[in-house]
């Protein structure tokens, strides 16, 4: 969508429903629904896969619409899955045609041009999910029996912002896919680093352990006083950042860059993957080393001057200028707390001696990356943990009371 008043529009609206102020607010519920994924990393640790997916489709499900999430095979984590799978495989190199820089492709007829039937059938799928969402949320909330969420927001100020149904929906949708598989795999991602690098796994075991005992796991109120654990997060964005060629934008205006003449709406990239592993940048830039982060915030070599700080983001994982992800704090609470549970709760080893976490040979290739699922074993670090686990879960059984499932 080009810069212009639909545009913005669209991003006040976002910006408002991801405020700091709101989605702190959402941290019970990311609580809840971690403190269920550490149940059934305990009880099924070899669908941790799943179990990972699950919770972050979860958090959104019930954020945006209101409704749970239980376990990975409900509908509309399945619905969600498959659409976004649809949707990813019509974004891989040479699923489609340079449409952008060919315009005249657009004219092709379908029947000499299979993309085009594909890319219908995305958005059948896509629209009738969102849509479905929408009514499903609307008609609770008319009888009195939904959640305060993101869409209830939206419908509320509906006539006041202009947005038909179908609007309302695909940015909701948006909402929806951005926040999960993404999350997912970088939570994933992280796990494969801690069974590589084990001694990383026992500095952050440490200081969850100084932070919180034995006796409960970390909870919200703790992620200010886990510096081990940001790191372990930014590092993990760093290593494997989820997009690694970046998201596709096109220039406004005609613009020139060392000597180089860019028309306006060029398609540009923020090769995220080049500048996450920049030798000038990071010192041995393919290891993983959260200590980086802990002499300095930029993770960098060198400490960066205050005119660069300026200008500069920590990390490229979330994308940069006005287009950058605006549910990131939403996406870094629930990776902090993920990552302290699992770091107060489980031992991580690896399932077997070889362990591949090469870009090229251990992840899924595409626009968007994820671990291939890779052997782990996850094991309570002693009966008083695993009771805790099952206690907190207990606790918080009445939460889910304002939920639909």
């Amino acid at each position: 969508m080009q810069y212009g008043k639909e545009w913005r529009k669209q991003r006040k609206i976002l910006q408002s429903l991801l405020s700091v102020s709101v989605v702190d607010k959402l941290l019970p519920l990311q609580e809840a629904e971690t403190t269920q994924t550490m149940v059934q990393l305990l009880q099924d640790p070899e669908g941790y896969y799943d179990h990972i997916r699950r919770y972050t489709t979860a958090v959104i499900l019930a954020s945006v619409y209101g409704q749970r999430g239980s376990s990975f095979n409900h509908p509309n984590v399945q619905a969600l899955y498959h659409a976004q799978d649809q949707f990813t495989a019509l974004l891989e190199q040479g699923a489609s045609p340079p449409v952008d820089a060919f315009p005249f492709l657009r004219a092709m007829p379908e029947f000499l041009a299979p993309w085009k039937t594909g890319a219908k059938a995305v958005r059948k799928e896509q629209k009738g999910l969102y849509l479905r969402l929408v009514y499903e949320t609307r008609d609770r909330l008319n009888r009195g029996k939904g959640r305060d969420c993101f869409l209830k927001t939206m419908l509320d100020d509906q006539e006041k912002n202009e947005m038909d149904d179908e609007h309302i929906a695909y940015l909701a949708g948006n909402l929806m896919e951005a926040g999960s598989d993404t999350t997912a795999s970088t939570l994933l991602s992280f796990l494969l680093a801690m069974i590589k690098y084990p001694v990383e796994f026992k500095k952050a075991q440490k200081e969850v352990d100084q932070v919180c005992g034995s006796s409960r796991s970390p909870s919200a109120e703790d992620i200010e006083q886990l510096p081990f654990i940001k790191a372990c997060m930014y590092e993990t964005l760093r290593w494997r950042p989820v997009a690694p060629g970046g998201v596709p934008h096109a220039l406004t205006r005609d613009d020139t860059y060392e000597g180089y003449f860019l028309p306006k709406d060029t398609v540009v990239l923020a090769n995220t993957w080049a500048i996450h592993n920049d030798e000038a940048e990071y010192i041995r830039p393919r290891e993983f080393m959260p200590d980086r982060f802990m002499n300095n915030e930029y993770g960098t070599r060198y400490m960066v001057d205050e005119n660069s700080a300026s200008h500069r983001r920590t990390l490229y994982a979330f994308g940069a200028g006005r287009r950058v992800c605006p549910g990131q704090r939403l996406a870094k609470n629930s990776m902090m707390l993920n990552m302290a549970k699992i770091a107060w709760a489980f031992d991580l080893s690896a399932g077997s001696k070889d362990i591949d976490d090469d870009i090229d040979t251990a992840y899924h290739d595409g626009f968007l990356i994820a671990p291939k699922k890779f052997p782990i074993k996850i094991t309570p670090r002693s009966e008083s943990h695993k009771e805790v686990i099952m206690q907190e879960y207990q606790a918080m059984a009445s939460f889910w009371d304002k939920y639909d499932d």
